[in-house]
Parts: structure tokens; sequence; C-alpha cells
């Protein structure tokens, strides 16, 4: 009897510390789940929005970023630059699916902004030389024939994207440069710090961008502006922070699976908050998408730990 109750407490300290990443990546990837849907809702130009929501999550955070930066070493000002590289990039980006989401369900435009681990794939191919196996050109193959079943897009038929569609995925591989450079910006840079850095970079370029395209910040309905704040708070102060976090602490595969689930969740948040019907065509393509993206991150996770080996041995 005592051994089972031993063997039962040895087990919960063992999986206990996994809890909290774990609860942080589900409550990280619903927040970030409802952006397209407060897009939506916003009905606001693509630059305005990404510019106010910037703007939010950079105040939010600007009193843990304060406590952080008192303590800061040389190391950290090291980060500084690819932290602000980092902005630009997701500057970018956010703009554009922004921008998509307008033209676009918010089904379509959440799936065609998360093929972006792909490009990451041929980033690292193409920037930092890595060996990519032949799972991953199946999962590539994979996922962009899903994101042609998503949108109906037929090369035969005389190349009829849509323009949401195109914006969405041309995002994606700003999205996938964020990503890359965020990588190595967390080497030097803590969560809040880098958080904060990427969100001041970005609101300063989407702020930039909407004056030299004479949008304007005002004269929208108070909805809009709820909206807009909303997000920035929930998905992107919150959000972002939380999966942050959980990337820490839980093993690749896991993670992956979970931020796989961004486009499945905004399908069905858009469903009754947006009425949004989902098609069966929208269904097929999105599974194979998303089991393309997992094929591709699978095979670079096993790259690396093929390397680690080799370089251990």
């Amino acid at each position: 009897m005592s051994d089972s109750i031993a063997t039962r407490l040895a087990r919960r300290r063992s999986t206990s510390p996994l809890l909290l990443p774990a609860l942080s990546l589900v409550t990280g990837v619903i927040c970030i789940s409802f952006t397209g849907i407060f897009t939506k809702w916003a009905a606001m130009p693509g630059p305005v929005t990404g510019t106010i929501r910037m703007l939010v999550a950079a105040v939010v955070l600007a009193l843990p970023f304060a406590r952080e930066a008192r303590a800061w070493t040389s190391r950290d000002r090291q980060g500084i630059k690819w932290g602000i590289a980092s902005g630009l990039w997701f500057a970018i980006n956010l703009g554009m699916l922004t921008s998509a989401l307008l033209l676009t369900s918010a089904a379509n435009a959440t799936l065609l902004d998360n093929t972006a681990p792909i490009w990451v794939g041929l980033g690292a191919l193409f920037v930092f030389k890595e060996r990519l196996g032949r799972p991953y050109w199946l999962g590539l193959a994979l996922a962009l024939a899903g994101a042609a079943v998503v949108t109906g897009f037929n090369p035969l038929a005389g190349m009829r994207l849509g323009a949401g569609d195109a914006l969405a995925f041309v995002g994606a591989i700003f999205y996938a440069g964020y990503l890359l450079t965020a990588q190595r910006a967390r080497r030097d840079l803590r969560s809040f710090s880098f958080s904060w850095l990427v969100a001041v970079t970005a609101a300063l370029t989407l702020f930039a961008t909407s004056l030299l395209m004479g949008l304007p910040f005002t004269g929208y309905p108070i909805t809009s502006y709820a909206s807009v704040i909303a997000m920035g708070i929930l998905s992107q102060a919150g959000g972002w922070l939380l999966i942050g976090y959980a990337l820490g602490h839980l093993p690749a595969s896991t993670a992956v699976i979970g931020l796989l689930a961004q486009p499945v969740v905004t399908g069905l948040l858009a469903i009754p908050l947006l009425g949004e019907a989902v098609t069966l065509q929208q269904m097929i393509g999105g599974a194979l998408a998303l089991t393309g993206i997992y094929l591709c991150l699978r095979s670079k996770d096993a790259a690396a730990a093929t390397a680690s080996a080799e370089a251990i041995t």
C-alpha cells in the first residue's frame, strides 16, 4: 500500500511541472485564435488595426519590461537589435494579415498565415544550411496542396487566387522571418523585454505606414476601437506571452500540435461569432495543410536531434 502511494506521489511530481506550461499553451492558443474575430469586428484598415493593437500591447507590457530592463546585462543589450528586427518582420506580417482578414474568411486567412513553419524550414535550409529529409518535403507538398484546396486555387483556371488569400499567403513568409529572427533574439533577451521591443517596433513601423498611406486613426465606431484594444490585450500581450512561456518548458512536438490548433479554433469561433460557414472542402484542405505542417516540423525536430547526437559522438 505504501509503495503504491509513493509511486503515485512520484508520478505527480514528475508530471505536475508540465501542467502549468500545458495550460499556458492551451490558453495562449485560444487567445490568439480570437485575432481574426476581433479584426473582422474592427473593420479598420490593416496598418491602423496593427498600430493600435501593438501600441496597446506595448503599454500593457511597459511595467514588467521596465523591471527587466533595470537588470539588463551586456548580453541583453546585444539582443536589442534582434528584438527590433523581429518587430519589423512582425509589423509587415501583421499589416498583411489584418488586411487579408477584411478580404477573405477568418478561417482561410488564419490557416494560410500558419503556413509560416514551412517557410521557416526553407529559411533554415538556405540560411543556416540545415539538412531537410524526405518527410519535410512530403509535408511541404501536403501543406501547399491543403492551402490550395482551402482557397479553391486552381492554376489551370487562370491563377484566380483571391486577393485576401494571396495577402495571407505572402504574409506567412514575413511571419517566418519573424520566427527565425525571434529565435536568435531570445538567446539574449528575456520574454518581457523581447515582447515589448517587438510591440514598440511594430507599432512605430505600422504607424509610419499608415501615415504614408494616408489612413486615418479617427472616425471609426467605438466598437471598432474596443475590438482592437481587446485584441492588443488578449491576443498580443496575453496570448503570445503565454505561448512563449509554454515553448520554454514543453517538448517541441507537444507545442507544435497545440499551435497547429489555432486555425481550427479560429474556424470554429467564426461560425457563431461571424456567421462563417465551414465547407467540406475547407475542412479537407485544412486537415491536409495541418498534417503537412506537422510533418515539416517533426522532420526538423528529428534533424535537430540527429545533429545533436552526431555532435556528442
